[in-house]
């Protein structure tokens, strides 16, 4: 018996497209992760911004533990280069506005800023 199956020949041009699209959406892929990373390194400011401005109304400013505090969690969060510039950390007066700003770098050069008001009510 006599095997009639012929192989072709395998051409690059064949396979070609499909590896340039797994390239392209790995490239896509490692954008998006970067993206959500600094999207989450926000998201975390945010929310110890507004934790600590609702700790700043019953004192009526940011303390010295608050603020170490506050600093290593944003540290902890991915932030680098921190400050507090305009943060009240002396005491208002009740019902004066109380403010909390904060701004940082993330590891990749992002500037990262939040800033919150409110009222001591303390």
């Amino acid at each position: 018996m006599m095997n009639t199956f012929k192989r072709n020949k395998g051409n690059i041009g064949d396979v070609m497209p499909m590896g340039i699209f797994v390239i392209c959406i790995a490239c896509v892929f490692a954008s998006f992760a970067d993206c959500v990373r600094i999207v989450n390194v926000k998201s975390s400011v945010s929310q110890l911004s507004r934790r600590y401005i609702l700790r700043m109304e019953t004192t009526g400013y940011l303390s010295a533990d608050d603020r170490e505090e506050l600093l290593e969690e944003l540290s902890g969060a991915g932030l680098e280069e921190i400050s507090l510039g305009n943060t009240d950390t002396s005491e208002v007066g009740y019902g004066n506005t109380i403010k909390l700003e904060i701004r940082g770098v993330t590891e990749d050069g992002y500037e990262v800023a939040e800033y919150r008001t409110s009222t001591a009510k303390y």
